[in-house]
């Protein structure tokens, strides 16, 4: 039984994660893989950010251009915080792809799912216990339900550093006891699961704010209706009015960091129909809401746009690199998807000789996935070959890896993957016994490099005793096939680190060879002496 979960420090700041002193975090980030550089989308408010985070798009596909924006043919201002936002999302959530029942705590977007605790009912608890409440009640649901999917979203951190600071002592504190709680979790999934995906990422982060603009004056008798999210602002103008000429006297105001107009909003992934005529971002230590906050957020600055994302299992690391927060439900379906294919592949494999069962198809995947991180291939495409190389020999032996590839393909399909990816996941499986000077790409050269080794040194012995042992052979047919292996695959691996593996495997296995011979030598001689005494 596996599971994906994300949890979601709604406003956590990369500043602010590194202040505290988070035990449990930095575990997981060291087991798995991090950055503290994965950027949110603009505006980098709440709704729009957890918009991008369950559809993976970015707003001018999911429509959730703010907090709030100005419904033109209604004539009214839509906001969120007072609405049902499920009903103004344009685009499937991950939850609506996901097979099983799917949890959601917290979070404001839940369609698709099938156990809701609204964000509403988590934020009428004590501003303190908010977010321990969120995940005490999700270890509960867990238990009860055992979901495949859950996503919680904790607001009190939003919530502290709004009011406190990003950096207060009180915020500190704070994300140390979620970070304890994290730790509880971890032990109930553990429980609950033979394994699970655990994400962990801020929709947006905080930066300190002293002091407030106000549009309104900005624009003096300018009719405009203006939807302020924190410190972005959607202008939408009622007459037929200059906008250039208004933008361009924005951007000549020290307070605004940015100023969107026009063909630019499409620049920022904000070109939407929702989308105001201009979209103003303030300079940094600016306010644009009515509210005295201390920490805000919703513009471009490094503390607010810049976000944490921790994964628990390194084999992820590729979507990792120059990521935003729309890369979630990527990890999370690929995850889910190889868990998939893994049961696939087992019961096809079940029928298949012992020497390539399930445990050899693991070894080959977790050596081909370290080889496609470090020479930058196609990981997905690397890992779900692996997954199906050999599962047709549950079917039949011979040719065994054209079975794989229409198993594979069969697979992906159902996944309405591209017919691109298809083919080259077909491709490498398909090559993974051809001669080294037909692969052609980087994943065929992989794949077919992470199989031969497993056929070599002592594992590849003990392959071929199963081998011969299931199809009724001697020892002395495995050993055959062992140095026959070793003889036709050892100086052609393709790459500095297979090649010395297959050294290294090399020297083992002939030093266990040596030292079964002469023990079969010893052995003989100790029976002539018998006999010899016996006469």
């Amino acid at each position: 039984m596996y599971s994906a979960i994300v949890v979601i420090f709604d406003g956590c700041s990369v500043r602010s994660l590194r202040r505290a002193r988070t035990r449990c975090l930095r575990s997981i980030a060291e087991e798995g893989v991090f950055t503290f550089k994965c950027k949110s989308v603009l505006p980098s408010v709440t709704y729009t950010a957890h918009a991008s985070i369950v559809t993976g798009l970015y707003p001018e596909k999911h429509g959730i251009v703010g907090n709030c924006f100005y419904d033109r043919e209604l004539n009214r201002i839509v906001d969120f915080d007072k609405v049902d936002a499920n009903k103004y999302l344009f685009s499937k959530t991950v939850m609506e792809k996901i097979e099983g029942t799917k949890l959601c705590v917290g979070e404001p977007f839940t369609k698709g799912c099938d156990v809701v605790v609204s964000k509403k009912e988590i934020q009428t608890k004590p501003l303190f216990m908010q977010d321990i409440y969120a995940l005490n009640i999700t270890m509960e649901l867990m238990k009860k339900y055992r979901p495949v999917f859950t996503i919680v979203n904790l607001p009190g951190i939003d919530a502290i550093s709004e009011i406190y600071g990003p950096l207060s002592k009180k915020l500190i504190s704070h994300l140390e006891k979620v970070d304890e709680t994290v730790c509880e979790l971890k032990r109930v999934a553990s429980g609950i699961y033979d394994d699970y995906l655990l994400v962990i990422l801020a929709d947006h982060g905080m930066v300190s704010v002293r002091k407030k603009v106000d549009l309104n004056k900005v624009l003096k008798n300018t009719p405009a209706v203006i939807c302020v999210s924190h410190r972005a602002a959607h202008m939408y103008f009622m007459e037929n009015i200059d906008v250039e000429e208004i933008a361009g006297k924005l951007r000549g105001d020290s307070r605004f960091e940015l100023v969107i107009s026009g063909s630019k909003l499409s620049k920022y992934k904000l070109a939407h129909v929702r989308s105001g005529d201009i979209v103003v971002l303030a300079k940094k230590g600016y306010e644009i809401g009515r509210k005295d906050l201390k920490g805000s957020h919703g513009g471009l600055s490094e503390e607010e746009f810049h976000v944490p994302l921790i994964v628990n299992k390194p084999e992820f690391a590729d979507l990792l690199i120059d990521s935003n927060i729309t890369v979630v439900p990527r990890i999370v379906l690929r995850y889910l998807n190889e868990k998939e294919a893994l049961n696939i592949a087992s019961k096809y494999l079940e029928k298949a000789d012992p020497a390539h069962g399930p445990q050899h198809t693991l070894r080959v995947l977790n050596l081909a996935t370290e080889l496609a991180l470090k020479y930058r291939a196609d990981v997905e495409a690397v890992r779900i070959a692996s997954i199906f190389h050999d599962a047709g020999k549950g079917v039949c032996p011979e040719n065994h890896e054209l079975k794989s590839a229409i198993i594979a393909e069969k697979f992906l399909r159902k996944k309405t993957c591209s017919g691109t990816f298809i083919d080259k996941v077909k491709n490498i499986i398909i090559k993974h016994h051809k001669e080294p000077d037909e692969l052609e790409s980087v994943e065929e050269k992989i794949l077919w490099d992470a199989d031969k080794l497993d056929a070599l040194g002592l594992t590849g012995l003990f392959r071929c005793l199963l081998e011969a042992g299931f199809y009724g052979k001697t020892i002395s047919n495995a050993i055959k096939h062992a140095k026959r292996d070793l003889k036709e695959f050892k100086n052609k691996m393709h790459f500095p680190e297979t090649a010395r593996l297959a050294e290294i495997k090399e020297h083992n296995v002939v030093k266990c060879l040596e030292k079964f011979n002469k023990e079969l030598s010893y052995l003989c001689k100790r029976i002539r002496k018998i006999r010899l005494r016996l006469r």
